[in-house]
């Protein structure tokens, strides 16, 4: 009996011994940042009223934790409404290049001039006071680009697809993080990046990329497969289902 007490604490102490190593070798081999998403796939169905999207994180060394969620890029057109003799009329208009048709962010601080410079969040596209809009061609002087990037900023955030202030990462503990996007009902389809940034001195210490895709699934996924790729028979179908409502409604109407 005292025999077996003795090999029992001989393995309880082997067992204590490999799993410090583990946790150490797990923590000498993970980099200072890296997250993941709860969910990395979106699914949008006919009764989709909006989902909530949840990152957990753990950063390896310390600094300032900044998330962005971007949507696919599209290209964008502005246009500027005139009074031409009493009438509203679209007068002038710029075209801006690779615009995110979705932007959210997150901050372990309340903003992020706090943590990085005018050109660092220039160049990761952090935060919407960055110039992200870029127009294809440089048509008017410096004023007049900035009003039509203030309007094209603002029409995002009037539809709900550019948040109007930042979200918060919230840290469990020293080292893991967590931050909570919500997506809207009008969220566009694709892929949208998810990228997280560990900060320290102004600087990127650290940054990791991953991929989230939003898109139809279902039988509305296949009705917007099939109005894609053949678009005049799906016309077609429509105009005669229509028709046999109005015949349908048309005939039932009679018989009462």
């Amino acid at each position: 009996m005292i025999r077996w007490f003795g090999y029992r604490r001989f393995f309880l102490a082997g067992g204590l011994v490999l799993f410090a190593a583990f946790c150490l070798c797990r923590e000498a081999l993970s980099g200072p940042l890296d997250f993941d998403l709860a969910d990395a796939h979106v699914k949008i169905t006919s009764g989709f009223t909006g989902d909530d999207l949840v990152i957990f994180g753990s950063r390896g060394q310390d600094g300032d934790v900044v998330v962005v969620l971007e949507g696919p890029e599209r290209h964008s057109v502005v246009r500027r409404k005139e009074s031409v003799f009493g009438a509203w009329v679209n007068k002038s208009s710029l075209r801006f290049e690779n615009t995110p048709s979705y932007y959210d962010y997150a901050l372990s601080v309340e903003h992020e001039e706090d943590i990085l410079s005018a050109d660092f969040r220039a160049m990761k596209r952090v935060g919407l006071s960055a110039p992200m809009f870029l127009p294809d061609k440089d048509r008017y002087d410096g004023k007049t680009t900035k009003m039509f990037q203030e309007a094209l900023l603002r029409n995002q955030q009037n539809s709900g697809l550019y948040r109007l202030k930042p979200q918060k990462v919230s840290f469990l503990g020293e080292r893991l993080f967590r931050a909570d996007f919500h997506l809207p009902s009008n969220v566009p389809s694709g892929t949208y990046k998810v990228r997280a940034l560990l900060v320290r001195d102004g600087e990127v210490v650290s940054e990791q990329v991953k991929e989230l895709r939003v898109g139809l699934t279902g039988f509305s996924a296949g009705v917007y497969k099939f109005a894609r790729e053949h678009s005049v028979l799906y016309g077609l179908l429509c105009v005669g289902i229509a028709c046999f409502a109005g015949w349908l409604s048309n005939t039932l109407v009679q018989r009462s």
